[in-house]
């Protein structure tokens, strides 16, 4: 990518973030626990503008280094990020589907299995991130915040 782009998408990356992080002062605080429900839209603003920062840096170390954009090879390029994208909402679809069918543990399994591979990760990553983000999940929400997730097919099993 160029500097000039890269720069456009990390400052649109900032912007929302930003804009994150003011709605989220409004959400209303619940006394009994330390945090309250703007924690996690924060938390989401801070790794985008971390991510947003990366983009723009790398766009400046790219110019400095003497990479420029090239357009060789940009529509393949551009296919598979179209194809991504339209993976990626196709999974948050099937997650929002299957939540309440087989339960959060064995959809986000599913989805962390197919968005590993659909971003190029090899089937031993995909089945480590598949096996153990839903249980450190669940610890989170369920010990940290008690927030219950549901438990779908694996019900019998819940503790």
């Amino acid at each position: 990518m160029t500097l000039r782009r890269d720069f456009v998408v990390g400052a649109v990356l900032i912007a929302l973030a930003i804009a994150m992080i003011w709605g989220a002062q409004g959400f209303p605080r619940i006394r009994a626990m330390p945090y309250g429900p703007d924690l996690f839209p924060k938390i989401i603003a801070g790794g985008l503008i971390v991510s947003a920062l990366g983009i723009i840096l790398e766009g400046i170390r790219d110019i400095r280094s003497g990479r420029i954009d090239d357009s060789a090879g940009r529509d393949r390029i551009t296919t598979l990020a179209a194809l991504s994208f339209v993976g990626i909402v196709a999974l948050v679809a099937g997650f929002a589907l299957l939540l309440p069918v087989l339960g959060f543990h064995v959809a986000a399994a599913l989805v962390l299995l197919c968005a590993v591979r659909i971003f190029g990760g090899n089937w031993v990553l995909a089945g480590i991130m598949a096996l153990s983000a839903p249980v450190v999940l669940h610890y989170i929400f369920y010990s940290l915040m008690r927030v219950v997730l549901p438990w779908g097919v694996l019900a019998p099993y819940a503790w």
